[in-house]
């Protein structure tokens, strides 16, 4: 069965008509699809993989629930399940146009998504959000950061990898060590918040969230948005104007970001790596390469 004949089984298990079905980009996860009906526009996104033991969807539906309570603009849910021995979500569409990365509105938004999205509690949330060190979200960053903290001895093998110099490992030490102390606040990060999953349409509408986790915020979201201004990605830009209207939106005063987001590259940087050690040697060149280069403007930045 092809992918555009499993969306019309999902349509039609969920009692939607279908007049037309087109493809849309979709992740490593996922397959995206719009289906246009008679009296339905929405788009289905269902897992690639269906044999996978987790449900993707669990965290996704509890997320887009979540965000439209705190007041975020977001795509209805319209149906959930299974079709096929496939799992699969079903959510409105929401009808406008991908906002620029030059629109400084959308970026202003993103902010001001930021600032509501951390106030959902995410006592309620599924498992599936939460990383391996439990459900006690400020307990578990704190076993995040300090897992990092402790693999900081001669004989790290990031050193040896060239993620960093032996010379700067006091310095990371400092600035992990800075983390914990700063006790920032937990919650839901979206985990891919840039213009790309903004519909600039009747009012600017946040989608997908299927990279949602639990964790520090806004924190989360402007780290990632943070480094791709620094680093000035081309996949996903980030101006000087665009990033002062993140942080004008979210409320947050650009001196007292910096050292907090300096610190938390940083941490983000150490911690992929090891990841991929781990998990994911096939990724190991590209992250530990990716990271370096992290690190290494961050560590510049700090000591300018």
């Amino acid at each position: 069965m092809n992918e555009a004949d499993r969306v019309k089984l999902i349509a039609a298990s969920s009692g939607i008509s279908v007049r037309t079905v087109t493809m849309l980009p979709g992740g490593n996860e996922n397959f995206v699809a719009r289906v246009q009906g008679e009296t339905h526009d929405v788009v289905v996104r269902f897992a690639r993989d269906p044999s996978q033991m987790v449900d993707p969807f669990d965290f996704e539906l509890w997320a887009l629930e979540a965000a439209a309570e705190v007041g975020i603009h977001t795509s209805a849910v319209v149906a959930r399940g299974r079709a096929a021995d496939t799992s699969y979500l079903v959510v409105e569409y929401i009808a406008g146009t991908t906002a620029s990365p030059d629109d400084l509105e959308a970026w202003h938004a993103i902010g001001t998504s930021l600032r509501a999205l951390s106030t959902v509690d995410t006592a309620t949330a599924p498992s599936t959000l939460f990383s391996r060190f439990g459900r006690d979200l400020d307990a578990a960053w704190r076993a995040h950061v300090s897992y990092n903290l402790a693999m900081l001895t001669d004989e790290d093998p990031l050193i040896q990898l060239g993620v960093y110099r032996r010379s700067d490992q006091g310095t990371i030490r400092a600035m992990l060590s800075s983390q914990l102390d700063r006790a920032l606040p937990q919650g839901l990060i979206h985990g891919d918040l840039s213009t790309r999953n903004v519909v600039a349409g009747a009012r600017y509408a946040v989608i997908d969230w299927g990279a949602a986790h639990a964790g520090p915020v806004p924190w989360g979201d402007l780290d990632v948005l943070h480094r791709w201004h620094v680093m000035e990605s081309r996949q996903s830009p980030v101006s000087a104007a665009a990033w002062a209207e993140v942080l004008c939106g979210a409320g947050i005063d650009p001196e007292t970001a910096r050292p907090v987001l300096w610190e938390l590259a940083v941490l983000g940087a150490l911690d992929v790596v090891r990841w991929a050690r781990e998990q994911r040697p096939d990724r190991l060149d590209e992250l530990r390469e990716s990271s370096r280069r992290v690190i290494d403007r961050m560590l510049m930045a700090r000591d300018a």
